[in-house]
């Protein structure tokens, strides 16, 4: 870290420290530090975004919660392949990559079940008005 990243990181933390008021700060970063920076503030606006720190490998219990599945369902996906791991030992832990992938995985496929099952809705609303019919009583009675 540089001299003037360590120096802004120590006025950030300064300033984080106590109250709970607005912090008005100003920090010399580098551009690659201001690009991620400024790339958290749009993710956190966005669709809600958690920013989590990064590592290279992450424990079942870890990745189940980012997840947000039970750890036995993980298991599952592990074994079935649908999520790749490597053993550490006896221990299975799952690549952030792997995570990221399953996550917009499964975001497309919840994209694509809704707009389904929005298509099957308007379908069956438009062929059951039409397959009703409606009689007066003693109508059709022989």
């Amino acid at each position: 870290m540089s001299e003037y990243e360590e120096n802004s990181t120590d006025a950030l933390r300064r300033a984080l420290q106590g109250s709970s008021d607005p912090v008005a700060v100003t920090l010399t970063i580098s551009r690659t530090t201001a690009e991620n920076v400024l790339r958290l503030l749009e993710a956190e606006h966005g669709a809600g975004a958690v920013v989590v720190p990064v590592k290279e490998l992450y424990t079942t219990t870890e990745a189940s919660t980012m997840l947000g599945i039970s750890r036995a369902t993980l298991m599952k996906l592990i074994d079935s392949g649908n999520i790749e791991a490597v053993k550490v030992g006896t221990h299975s832990r799952i690549p952030a990559d792997e995570l990221v992938a399953f996550q917009r995985a499964r975001q497309v496929s919840q994209a694509r079940a809704a707009e389904l099952l929005t298509e099957f809705s308007s379908r069956s609303a438009a062929s059951f008005h039409s397959n009703v019919t409606f009689r007066a009583s003693g109508e059709g009675e022989d």
